[in-house]
């Protein structure tokens, strides 16, 4: 059984290099992905004996804080969420998440202290489409969507606790026919799940059949000291793959396939987070 956590914390509006501003709601994740790097920093500090994805601290008073926050503020540049997500399945029952964007969007339609607001969130789960009552009256907000692959058995392994991938590509189409601003991002990619260009392309060619017009890519940041990834491809006999994925010689070749398919998706914008 997960453990959830009530919590208070001191603060939400936290300055970032994403954008200007981070907002967690959360402390840790139920989806439990294998390859989380959030996990290498946040257990440093808070359940360090506990498995990631079995546990979540609700951060209970983070929209009370952020109606403080934001109060003074006149641009806000908001990105949602760096170290959890924003709409792992504790949202359904909390409203965290649903509770700061009410905030956000009061305080930008605001007539007596307006604020110019940019929000950016990034999910795995279809819950965001329960929030398209408030997401669509925002006036500068982009929705991403992860999709690491389209094979479930895949999913299941890496990522156990998040929305399918074919649910999550019909929440794109969702959002999008909702004119909603949407992107894809393909990362991690990893050795024989993602990384060649059959996946690649099927990836690129579904979200554009959905009506995403940006996605962007990203290498797998290879830990050797993420136990509970190591395991798992170990069992896989995936292990060498993944430690040498990070190679210069294979980084030119996924970008490469990369460049490739952009000159057949040119509809698309495609944006490569990595450096080969």
């Amino acid at each position: 059984m997960a453990g959830v956590n009530i919590v208070k914390v001191k603060s939400i509006l936290q300055k970032s290099k994403i954008s200007s501003y981070c907002i967690n709601p959360y402390l840790g994740c139920l989806h439990g992905c294998l390859y989380c790097y959030a996990s290498m920093i946040m257990q440093k500090w808070y359940h360090q004996n506990e498995e990631w994805g079995n546990f979540v601290d609700v951060r209970i008073n983070a929209p009370e804080l952020l109606e403080k926050e934001i109060q003074h503020k006149k641009n806000l540049d908001i990105y949602m969420s760096s170290m959890t997500d924003p709409y792992q399945p504790v949202e359904e029952k909390y409203q965290i998440t649903r509770k700061i964007l009410s905030i956000l969007l009061e305080k930008e339609k605001s007539k007596i202290f307006p604020s110019r607001i940019s929000i950016t969130i990034q999910t795995k789960n279809v819950l965001v489409l329960r929030d398209l009552d408030l997401i669509s009256q925002f006036n500068d907000i982009t929705v991403g969507l992860t999709i690491t692959t389209l094979e479930e058995k895949w999913s299941k392994i890496f990522e156990k606790g998040a929305s399918k991938p074919e649910d999550r590509l019909n929440a794109l189409r969702t959002l999008n026919s909702n004119k909603i601003r949407t992107y894809v991002f393909v990362g991690p990619i990893m050795p024989y799940v993602s990384n060649n260009y059959e996946q690649l392309f099927n990836i690129v060619k579904e979200a554009e059949r959905a009506g995403t017009e940006k996605i962007l890519f990203d290498s797998l940041n290879y830990f050797p000291n993420l136990k509970r990834l190591n395991l798992k491809i170990q069992e896989l006999g995936l292990y060498d793959a993944f430690k040498a994925c990070e190679n210069s010689q294979k980084l030119a070749n996924l970008k490469n396939i990369i460049i490739d398919l952009s000159k057949k998706f040119q509809k698309v914008k495609f944006d490569v987070l990595f450096k080969a």
